[in-house]
Formats: C-alpha cells, sequence, structure tokens
C-alpha cells in the first residue's frame, strides 16, 4: 500500500470509529477522491452499533448520524462486513436520507441495534 492509500485509509478509519471531531472527519473525507478501485477499509455492524449506542446515550444527535452516514453512504473506498453487506448499506442509506425514509430516532436507533445483533 502506498502513501497516499495508507493516508486515504485513516482518514476513512477517523470516520467510521470516531477517533476525530465528526465534521473534521468528514470534511477529510469530502476532500478525498470518491472513485476507487480497491476497499481500503471494512464498515462493520459493530462501527454501526458504536455509533448508534453514543446516539442512544446522548453523545451524538440525530444529526451527527445521518453527517456519519451520508459521509460514508456510497464511497467505493469503503466495504462491508462479509455476509452482512445489504443490512450494512440499507442502514447508509436510511440513515443518510432520513428525509425520504424516518427521522433519526430512539426508536430507528433501537430497531437497527436489534437487526444488527440477529
Amino acid at each position: 500500500m502506498d502513501a497516499v492509500q495508507t493516508r486515504r485509509m485513516r482518514v476513512l478509519l477517523d470516520l467510521i470509529e470516531r477517533r476525530v471531531p465528526l465534521n473534521a472527519a468528514v470534511q477529510a473525507v469530502r476532500d478525498l477522491d470518491w472513485d476507487s478501485d480497491i476497499e481500503l477499509v471494512v464498515l462493520t455492524r459493530r462501527h454501526v452499533q458504536a455509533m448508534l449506542h453514543a446516539y442512544e446515550d446522548g453523545a451524538l444527535s440525530a444529526t451527527d448520524v445521518t453527517t456519519w452516514a451520508d459521509g460514508l453512504e456510497s464511497r467505493d473506498d469503503v466495504g462491508f462486513e462479509r455476509g452482512h453487506e445489504d443490512e450494512l448499506r440499507q442502514f447508509l442509506f436510511e440513515a443518510a436520507t432520513p428525509e425520504i425514509n424516518e427521522p433519526i430516532t430512539l426508536d430507528f436507533a433501537r430497531r437497527w441495534l436489534r437487526m444488527l445483533l440477529a
């Protein structure tokens, strides 16, 4: 892996794992090229669960959840946990677009947490 890919992976993981403030992480991801020939990181159920638990605990707002999901949705450089690709893509779609799906609420978070445990 070259230096550009290594930096890109770090930036993506900063967002996925919420290692830096959300707005800074999202901006850094937006500054990356959109297209990629390879998946550099893998989004897992644990990543989504950790984010939803932070929302449940009040550490993140509904807007934060949407911002996080929107920063990751449809990126070529983000892969999905094997066997859970469809549900993780669906989660990102729903969370990134609450205006056409449903608002981010505690019920939304808890329903997804249950689905991701199955």
